[in-house]
């Protein structure tokens, strides 16, 4: 946890100052998944809330919004920006709330900065409420695959092996140093026991991340599931 708040805490300013105009496309399929479920009365839970703009578009939706981030800055901007929200200091392998309390649980650019995915996921599939919804947005396993290759130039990569790779986006102004993950990792067996798979989605945002030798490939994915 303190590598990742580390992190964005250098660039917190930066990212909540851009994020509008680089975060737009993943911002609309995102949305336009989200937009399938009435949110009127629901509590949802966003984790990995950032400066907690989305949860003040959640609470125009008519959600009563909960949010975890792990960077003390992005907590700070964000009650800062809107005092009454909750936002938590925490992270998603160890949700600090109790079991069956949200009917929506949503995450943005999040899930892929931790090693280990499918401990957020059970943690995840804890505290949702049965027929609860989850929806994430994430870097694509193709993208981090690449720049894995940027990063060790080619030396020993495997795609299934994790590996911190560098990834550079909001046109390069931002560095991020991240663990790479295999899609398996988001819909393995342990996963799909406890959700069903409802949409799945995945698109490129150039050059809010960084295109490799002008390949085009997908950057991020949006998927959607119901808690059994």
């Amino acid at each position: 946890m303190k590598k990742i708040s580390k992190q964005y805490n250098n660039f917190s300013k930066i990212y909540s100052r851009d994020r509008n105009i680089h975060d737009e496309i993943g911002d609309k399929r995102f949305y336009k998944i989200l937009s399938t479920i009435n949110l009127k009365g629901k509590r949802i839970l966003d984790v990995g809330c950032g400066d907690g703009s989305d949860l003040i578009n959640f609470e125009k939706m008519g959600a009563v919004p909960y949010g975890i981030e792990p960077s003390e800055k992005f907590v700070k901007s964000g009650k800062e920006k809107s005092s009454h929200l909750s936002i938590t200091l925490g992270r998603g392998e160890k949700i600090p709330f109790p079991e069956k309390t949200f009917d929506i649980v949503v995450s943005k650019y999040a899930l892929q900065t931790s090693p280990n995915i499918p401990k957020i996921l059970n943690e995840i599939a804890r505290v949702l409420k049965p027929k609860g919804y989850l929806i994430f947005l994430s870097k694509h396993p193709i993208r981090q695959f690449l720049e894995k290759i940027n990063t060790y130039k080619g030396k020993n990569i495997n795609y299934f092996k994790q590996s911190i790779v560098d990834s550079l986006i909001y046109e390069k102004k931002i560095h991020l140093r991240e663990p790479s993950h295999p899609l398996s990792e988001y819909f393995s067996k342990k996963v799909l026991e406890n959700f069903d798979l409802i949409d799945f989605l995945e698109d490129y945002d150039f050059p809010a991340s960084e295109q490799i030798n002008n390949y085009i490939y997908p950057t991020f994915f949006v998927a959607k599931f119901k808690r059994r």
